[in-house]
């Protein structure tokens, strides 16, 4: 006999999904007894100084994987004093300078500030070590405020590193709590204000690419006054800020895309811009997942388009878009074939003169993991090297995606100083000529 379901009111009680506790970082795990941190550590760290002199002992990864979970639990005043009390001998420094970042607490931030404003480490060590607690650091409020620091951001390396840094943070903090206020992104929206008024090319830069980092959705007013076709102030800005600005929507293309995809659409059907603006404007298009109706929109486009560097890219990038196998692409791989029918089979045998999109990808549906790559090429009539390559590798893993690496390359100004070299000089012999340009 079936068993009769009881017919009750039941009451919500919330997610079934398991919280772990906040008080202390349980990754990496390394299950161990703690009962004297500061004696522990201390212990933990002689045993990596003596036993890692001429090679790296067996065991070294997993007394490394301790002194990051003691260092956990330790509090800013046991840091303080074993940080005081090591700091003088230099391979035990070297240890402690590479366990502290991988900490990621706000403790461990405040420690490696104070100090470097104590004079107490090298602009090196600190760099290095910043960079390294940004991205562990658990992004909380209290973190994000202590990213900023005055003092700090007078020194230009630094400062860089601390502003991609808090856009980062914030980033990771938008993830965690999905209401984040767009007033944590106000101290860059007034930099990138105060940039443009004066005309400051490397400060709007470096707004842009902090904008970019943090892909906040409030960030998309102050970031479209620089994209050019849409304001006239924009247009008069150099190539590569404008390129910079459109490459700031990537993130919050990813959040918002019906924001961005008109915004994208229109830099990339508006012809009166520079090629490789529209088509890193196709790059952004593409990270909004565009629905059929878009990407056939930009196919009919293209069948009467009259820059072929432009029509190539886009060719390629939507062709190469039709083989991609990964979950979250499906909708974007059956858009892109339906574009293919329409857009006029000549532009697939265009050279590779012509700018160029590629991306490839693994996927294993029982595992649910995979990999993708992708690769742009673009290229301009005027110069033999390309303009720009940028690669980006892009892992799957148990249904969650994450961009692993990108590099991009420019090579603006390359070409010219080989022409202007003394090798240009016909007068002179062939290994002369070779030298000259190596040397260029």
């Amino acid at each position: 006999t079936p068993v009769v379901p009881i017919k009750a009111d039941y009451l919500a009680r919330g997610s079934l999904q398991y919280e772990f506790a906040t008080e202390i970082l349980q990754t990496p795990i390394q299950l161990m007894k703690i009962s004297d941190a500061p004696a522990q550590i201390t212990e933990v760290l002689k045993h990596l100084v003596t036993n890692n002199v001429a090679m790296v002992h067996d065991d070294a990864p997993l007394k490394f994987v301790q002194l990051i979970q003691l260092l956990r639990v330790a509090t800013l005043e046991n840091i303080e004093a074993i940080w005081a009390q090591f700091k003088d001998q230099p391979v035990y420094r070297r240890w402690l300078l590479d366990a502290l970042p991988a900490v990621g607490t706000p403790v461990i931030v405040k420690l490696i500030k104070e100090k470097f404003l104590a004079g107490e480490l090298t602009l090196p060590e600190f760099i290095q070590a910043l960079v390294v607690a940004l991205q562990m650091v658990t992004a909380d409020l209290e973190t994000i405020h202590l990213a900023l620091n005055e003092k700090i951001a007078t020194i230009p390396a630094l400062r860089e590193v601390v502003m991609l840094g808090y856009g980062s943070m914030i980033a990771k903090h938008c993830v965690a709590v999905p209401t984040c206020p767009a007033e944590l992104l106000r101290p860059i929206h007034e930099i990138a204000a105060e940039a443009i008024s004066k005309n400051n090319i490397p400060e709007i830069t470096l707004a842009l690419k902090v904008l970019g980092n943090a892909g906040h959705p409030a960030s998309l007013k102050p970031i479209m006054k620089l994209l050019p076709g849409l304001r006239t102030a924009a247009t008069a800005l150099p190539l590569r800020v404008q390129v910079d600005a459109i490459l700031a929507l990537r993130n919050i293309a990813k959040k918002e895309p019906r924001l961005v995809q008109p915004v994208a659409l229109q830099l990339v059907l508006d012809r009166a811009l520079h090629p490789e603006v529209r088509m890193v404007a196709c790059i952004v298009l593409f990270e909004t997942k565009p629905s059929v109706a878009l990407v056939s929109s930009l196919a009919g486009a293209l069948k009467t388009e009259t820059n072929m560097h432009v029509a190539s890219f886009a060719y390629s990038h939507i062709k190469s878009l039709t083989r991609i196998t990964a979950p979250d692409m499906a909708a974007v791989a059956g858009a892109a074939n339906v574009a293919i029918k329409l857009m006029s089979r000549k532009l697939d045998r265009l050279s590779f003169r012509f700018s160029r999109a590629l991306q490839i990808d693994f996927y294993h549906t029982p595992l649910m993991i995979g990999a993708a790559g992708s690769a742009f090429m673009i290229n301009d009539a005027a110069t033999i090297l390309p303009r720009a390559v940028v690669a980006k590798a892009r892992a799957y893993m148990a249904g969650a995606a994450a961009d692993v690496l990108e590099i991009g390359v420019r090579t603006e100004g390359i070409q010219e100083a080989l022409l202007q070299s003394p090798a240009a000089d016909e007068s002179v012999d062939r290994i002369t000529k070779i030298k000259r340009t190596l040397r260029a």
